[in-house]
């Protein structure tokens, strides 16, 4: 229970981040209301940084592109190089070494619904309503010391592998400024998510320990991941090391951006 409590603390913290973000671009965004809907329209595309990347995960640099297809309606695709957090917590056994090799991608896709009886302004300025598409693929070997019920330490290999596969439907707000740039702010993104980890160990070790220590490691990365181990509490490891399981996902992301 405890566990959870800290989790939604720190959910709550970043909808209040964001919230005070939202507040002030939207200050900033009222002198838009100068700008004519004939001059909106002449800029159709728009390149993007992913700035919310830069916190959640490490090593990241994720760039999305947009275009405007039909009135209100667009299409936005992102993707880019990003690294799955690396402060895992190991059992009291395992001692982390060092890294071997890391890598990631993301790639996303959604098509956008201005709501043109809400928004003042044309597509790409407003609120939006999107479904979208999302794939998270995370991968990392190190090397890890593993000390056995008789205390006898080893040198074990361990590599793991997280895949994410999200299928949901976003709300979000795009303000144009200065009709060149934009902050685009999805603020709520629920979806159905597939969630796929695996965890190897090589090395001395007998298979029962190999298969709790793969487990343990399993649990480490689900509770990198705000609610997922909570809500990830039935799903069992494999033999081979693989847990995968269905569940609940969601997406947020804050990005700035150049029309042109």
């Amino acid at each position: 229970m405890g566990s959870l409590k800290k989790i939604l603390t720190k959910l709550f913290g970043t909808c209040f981040l964001m919230i005070c973000m939202l507040s002030t671009i939207s200050m900033m965004g009222q002198e838009e209301k100068t700008v004519s809907k004939a001059k909106r329209d002449d800029y159709k595309n728009i390149i993007k940084f992913n700035l919310s990347s830069q916190i959640l995960y490490r090593n990241t640099f994720l760039l999305g592109y947009e275009r405007v297809v039909k009135q209100n309606q667009s299409i936005n695709i992102s993707g880019g190089y990003i690294e799955f957090p690396l402060s895992l917590k190991f059992p009291e056994s395992v001692q982390a070494k060092g890294n071997k090799e890391r890598s990631g991608y993301t790639i996303q896709a959604d098509w956008r619904f201005y709501l043109g009886k809400e928004n003042r302004y044309p597509a790409p300025h407003g609120a939006y309503l999107a479904p979208f598409l999302a794939i998270h693929h995370f991968a990392n070997e190190r090397a890890v010391t593993y000390t056995d019920s008789s205390g006898n330490p080893n040198d074990l290999n361990l590599d793991y592998k997280v895949d994410f596969l999200t299928i949901g439907g976003q709300f979000g707000y795009q303000f144009v400024i200065k009709r060149r740039f934009v902050v685009d702010a999805v603020m709520f993104g629920p979806g159905i998510t597939n969630y796929k980890f695996k965890a190897n160990v090589e090395g001395n070790i007998t298979p029962a320990e190999e298969g709790s220590l793969e487990g343990e490691v399993i649990k480490a990365l689900r509770e990198k991941l705000p609610l997922l181990d909570e809500l990830a509490s039935t799903g069992q490891t494999s033999g081979s090391g693989t847990q995968s399981f269905w569940s609940v996902g969601f997406r947020y992301s804050v990005s700035i951006g150049f029309r042109f």
